[in-house]
């Protein structure tokens, strides 16, 4: 079965970046807290910081992890991209 393709909004691409970025704040978060455990504090703190900046940026949306989140929140449909 075909599925039609859909077109992804400027928005909906925004909305994806932004739910990226929320991630990897809320990583640097729970690490803070010390509800997760990472070897180097500081260094983990940078890098997750420079993946919200890039994520922000659009640099990850090309990745099939972002082409599908940003079509689930369009749609509303989950679906496999490689099937």
């Amino acid at each position: 079965m075909r599925r039609q393709s859909v077109e992804l909004t400027a928005d909906t691409i925004q909305r994806t970046r932004a739910h990226f970025a929320e991630i990897c704040r809320g990583c640097i978060q729970e690490a803070q807290e010390g509800k997760v455990y990472v070897n180097d504090l500081a260094h983990y703190i940078r890098w997750q910081t420079d993946s919200e900046a890039e994520f922000l940026a659009g640099r990850w949306d090309h990745t099939f992890t972002f082409l599908q989140r940003a079509h689930w929140l369009q749609t509303g449909e989950c679906v496999a991209l490689l099937s």
